[in-house]
């Protein structure tokens, strides 16, 4: 299954500059995805073989990447049928790499060969899968949940003392009055103690975003108790019978708030996007100006919503990214190929300190794909 440490490890591995093949396949909620597998990857990866055999002066040295294509076409197997998801496939036998991962969401289709793992998909995911804190509260038990990549599990329970119910009148009421008084104040410091477990939780980074379900009541009594950091990460609400809710039924409420937080949080994003390009200057639209504020280290968030990949070149010094070129632009030294620059441009954001957001929603950047707003105003090259 996908994890930040699988990412790194792909990263970090030594290719020597041997090609390394990466293969994406989405298994969609059509059976039929998923029932030819094996299909798939061969017009997935047919065009690449083709290229690599093309040219009998290379037949001998593209022989190995031959291979590792067909190598991905026989993991078919190492592919469950669950549908709704996704794989990643990444083979380079020169350098011992031979990996599946399983992926927590539907992927486009694509592959790609290149000196170094095509690892933005998985980086999109990533970014895009949020850490769920998740708790289900009643008056006296409060269950609490981790949620993510869609996968709901069991952390740990807090419970207060049973009360039993006072409903006989005793001396006047009073002794019935005492009772439910007393039931009130067990549910306040339940509401308490969990509002207090889950910030020491916050502030250990075990989470980003928090969840809550139960009845009304009994969610705004918690709600109330919480800190104001804990209430600025609070993702939202969802109704449900502490008593007799299931894990499933819990999950999907935790999966439907999930993706409307995304949403309405890709639509904020991208509308101050689109202001700060308009009006004030402070964003840039549009692949080549995002290159540009991506060379001079300016970009603060880069919000990315990409469908085909886009071949360019990169510095070998500098690291300067380009759509062509032998040399670079900046300094004059010898550039590289990279696979994807819409990868290419996120790691260098990234690298120099700037936040990367995978947008999933349907909204205004679909029409540039990527966008950025700046530390300060970027010129286009030329101008």
């Amino acid at each position: 299954m996908l994890d930040r440490s699988t990412v790194e490890r792909l990263r970090g591995a030594d290719t020597a500059g041997h090609s390394v093949v990466s293969v994406y396949l989405s298994l969609g909620p059509d059976l039929d995805q998923v029932r030819s597998i094996t299909t798939r990857l061969k017009a997935l990866v047919h065009p690449l073989r083709e290229a690599a055999g093309s040219g009998a002066a290379d037949e001998e040295g593209s022989r190995p990447l031959r291979q590792d294509l067909e190598r991905v076409v026989s993991m078919a197997d190492r592919v469950g049928a669950d549908r709704g998801r996704g794989s990643a496939f990444f083979v380079c036998s020169a350098a011992g790499i031979e990996e599946h991962v399983s992926l927590p969401a539907p992927v486009r289709d694509r592959a790609v060969v290149d000196a170094t793992p095509y690892l933005g998909p998985l980086e999109a995911m990533l970014a895009h899968f949020r850490r769920y804190c998740a708790v289900v509260i009643d008056r006296r038990l409060a269950s609490i949940y981790r949620f993510h990549m869609g996968s709901l599990e069991s952390w740990e329970v807090m419970a207060e003392e049973e009360v039993r119910k006072g409903n006989y009148g005793g001396f006047a009421g009073y002794s019935e009055h005492r009772s439910r008084g007393h039931a009130e104040e067990v549910a306040r410091r339940l509401f308490r103690g969990v509002a207090a477990r889950l910030g020491g939780l916050l502030r250990g980074g075990e989470f980003d975003l928090l969840a809550v379900g139960g009845n009304q009541a009994n969610v705004d009594g918690l709600v109330t108790e919480l800190s104001g950091d804990l209430k600025a990460c609070l993702a939202g609400t969802f109704t449900v019978d502490p008593r007799t809710a299931t894990t499933a039924e819990i999950r999907d409420h935790c999966a439907a708030l999930a993706r409307e937080w995304d949403r309405r949080t890709d639509e904020r994003l991208v509308g101050e996007l689109m202001e700060a390009a308009g009006a004030r200057g402070r964003g840039v639209l549009g692949l080549d100006r995002a290159l540009d504020a991506a060379n001079q280290h300016a970009v603060d968030l880069l919000l990315l919503d990409a469908g085909e990949t886009v071949p360019g070149v990169a510095c070998l010094t500098c690291g300067w990214l380009a759509r062509s070129g032998p040399a670079c632009a900046s300094c004059g030294e010898p550039t590289r190929r990279v696979a994807d620059l819409y990868d290419a441009v996120a790691e260098a954001v990234r690298g120099a300190g700037g936040s990367v957001r995978y947008v999933l929603a349907v909204t205004q950047l679909a029409h540039c794909e990527v966008g950025a707003t700046v530390r300060f105003s970027v010129p286009a090259v030329g101008e």
